[in-house]
């Protein structure tokens, strides 16, 4: 699946944040090093054309926040409250996401990479062509998330949850999990490997003979 990159220019001065949102809430193309925002953001705030560099958002709460063409390289998001977000050509590398909270949101043509995001939230959300490469998601919420192009690949699932999530067209086979929550009905067309198929019997209640 060809998920497009953010439209970010390669060269981009360093942009101070704060004064751009003391002129509006429109905060573009620049690279941020260093980010102080309130616990509370009141506000909509769009950020486009955006490459934060190791920056912290932990436990920022957001009040609808968009993410545009935005590069995410090795920054602290755990915690942080994107609930009802919009993010598109988003890519996220090498951060955390610990308990990030990022439930009823939408995103179209994200790839978050090499990150941990144990206990994050994606409960409700509308996921198009996002793909997950290389992510700790041990007892991640994605309950009744609708799915649409999208990929797990070698990622951590242990006790996810995928209650009331549709896993058609998802291959879970390259990852991990020793327990997992889904809805049966829902599997139908979801690639497993034999031994998850092996365990997903069990789960119905079957006896496996050897």
């Amino acid at each position: 699946m060809k998920i497009a990159s953010p439209k970010i220019s390669k060269s981009l001065d360093v942009l101070d944040v704060q004064r751009a949102l003391l002129e509006d809430n429109y905060v573009s193309n620049g690279l941020v090093t260093t980010l102080e925002l309130d616990r509370e953001q009141e506000e909509k705030i769009i950020f486009d054309q955006i490459h934060f560099q190791h920056i912290s958002l932990e436990g920022v709460r957001f009040h609808r926040v968009e993410f545009i063409d935005c590069l995410f390289e090795k920054c602290d998001l755990s915690n942080v409250d994107f609930g009802d977000a919009v993010f598109h050509r988003v890519e996220i590398r090498g951060s955390k996401l610990l308990g990030a909270n990022i439930s009823q949101s939408r995103m179209t043509e994200v790839k978050i990479v090499d990150s941990v995001a144990n206990y994050v939230s994606m409960s409700f959300s509308k996921l198009k062509k996002v793909s997950f490469t290389k992510i700790a998601f041990n007892r991640a919420d994605f309950i009744e998330a609708t799915f649409d192009k999208v990929n797990f690949e070698d990622c951590e699932l242990n006790e996810a949850n995928f209650t009331g999530t549709a896993l058609s067209g998802i291959d879970l086979s390259s990852n991990t999990y020793e327990q997992l929550t889904v809805s049966l009905d829902q599997m139908q067309n979801c690639t497993v490997s034999t031994e998850q198929a092996v365990g997903f019997a069990k789960s119905l209640g079957l006896k496996i003979k050897e």
